[in-house]
């Protein structure tokens, strides 16, 4: 069953979402476009949504939803390579809308629009909202992908258009050309969400302005939001007869943090050897309990961040005596699916924010093993900020103590997140606000 984006019966709501996309293998990415699609079409049923991304193509995007149903989502899209169609590549479209705000003169400025699709669709936006993947708008992994993401939000000022800062994590900014772009960024947005308080502080000092007139609004990830649909079929290999006696602990080994970051050098300072310690916990579980370990990946991408090889990576490493209490998700499911599968699981361990999400917003303990200061705004922001272990700051022998302790614990820690459904009733709240007609 498809589901158009458009209504002929009334003016038609235009929302234009940036920084998050269905085409991605980092299902937390696809988390976000996939919750903030399901936001803006509660409020405005009849909304049209267009994507507004960097992406080879402008080929529509599907996004599945409960029930069968499918929703059509229109890409518009941008590219950097120097074989792109001109009308695609993203400085001609700054260019153009320099030309456009420059040029006072309406006909010229209408055949700007009518030659640049990028533009023609930001122009008949009523807002903008900007998510950054949650976590880009940083210097945190190099000033040019601050610098470069930023473009687009330079395009939609050039425009005139309203941006709304979309609940996501702000800094650190570390480089002085990084300040300069995030203040500015942030002083011109018409609404600025932060998804934990230590942004909200982050922007207060940065722009120095705590006495200002423009609020920042905490709430919560937009990810908590995201409905869960469990595959009819799931590829797990070996399969798993669930037991009720026999706990399930589901386990996301970051690819990413597990080769040492973008760098392969220890990218994010931490403490750890992570590889050795995903090896050790692993163990560690199967040693103490009767529990069965379910891996599962959350971002699919073939090199540097791959979930699934450092999954099985770890699964080789495990004494064949306990080959059948160890299994893998081995198929690629989107954001909805993996948040069902992970719903199956009695107790979750993971090192990907989103994943993490997917499980506490379904009530199951979760313990985060964090590479930055996201993980404990996040965990905070449900009042959970005690399950997040961070790499950064804890041994491994620390965190191995913590994850046994609360899986031990796991009762009472599900009681604890049994009011979850708080921080998305404040999400919708949140957004009934800043997303009125």
């Amino acid at each position: 069953m498809l589901i158009s984006t458009t209504s002929n019966n009334k003016k038609v709501y235009n929302f234009c979402l940036m920084g998050a996309s269905l085409g991605t293998y980092n299902m937390g990415v696809s988390a976000l476009a996939a919750s903030m699609v399901k936001i803006i079409k509660t409020i405005h049923p009849d909304a049209n949504i267009s994507l507004l991304i960097g992406n080879k193509s402008s080929k529509e995007q599907l996004l599945k939803l409960p029930g069968n149903k499918i929703l059509r989502l229109q890409i518009v899209n941008y590219r950097l390579s120097p074989k792109s169609n001109l009308s695609e590549h993203l400085f001609w479209i700054l260019f153009m809308a320099v030309l456009w705000r420059i040029i006072p003169i309406k006909t010229i400025q209408e055949k700007i629009i009518d030659q640049t699709p990028w533009l023609k669709t930001l122009q008949q936006a009523d807002l903008v909202g900007d998510i950054r993947g949650g976590d880009s708008f940083s210097d945190i992994y190099g000033l040019g992908r601050l610098v470069i993401g930023s473009i687009p939000v330079l395009i939609v000022f050039l425009m005139k258009k309203k941006l709304i800062l979309l609940p996501q994590t702000y800094g650190p900014y570390n480089s002085k050309i990084g300040q300069f772009i995030a203040k500015t960024i942030i002083n011109k947005a018409l609404h600025i969400l932060s998804r934990d308080k230590q942004g909200i502080e982050e922007i207060q000092k940065l722009t120095n302005k705590q006495n200002s007139k423009k609020e920042v609004i905490f709430c919560p990830d937009v990810a908590f939001m995201l409905d869960p649909i469990l595959p009819n079929s799931i590829a797990i290999k070996p399969a798993i007869i669930k037991d009720p006696n026999v706990p399930l602990i589901g386990v996301n080994i970051n690819g990413l943090m597990y080769n040492g970051g973008y760098t392969k050098d220890n990218m994010f300072g931490l403490i750890l050897d992570y590889k050795k310690f995903s090896k050790e916990v692993i163990l560690n579980i199967l040693e103490k309990t009767n529990a069965h370990i379910l891996f599962i990946p959350h971002t699919y991408h073939p090199m540097v961040e791959s979930d699934p090889d450092a999954c099985n990576d770890v699964m080789n490493s495990v004494n064949k005596k306990y080959i059948d209490r160890i299994h893998i998700v081995e198929h690629e499911y989107d954001q909805s699916e993996i948040k069902g599968i992970i719903g199956l699981c009695d107790f979750f361990i993971g090192s990907r924010m989103h994943a993490c999400i997917a499980a506490l917003s379904q009530g199951i303990p979760t313990v985060g093993v964090a590479y930055s200061r996201k993980f404990a705004g996040v965990f905070d922001s449900i009042g959970a900020g005690d399950m997040v272990a961070d790499a950064r700051k804890l041994t491994a022998e620390d965190i191995i103590n913590k994850i046994m302790a609360d899986l031990e614990n796991r009762a009472d820690l599900k009681i604890r997140l049994s009011n979850i459904d708080s921080a998305k009733n404040q999400l919708k709240e949140t957004f009934q606000r800043v997303l009125k007609a």
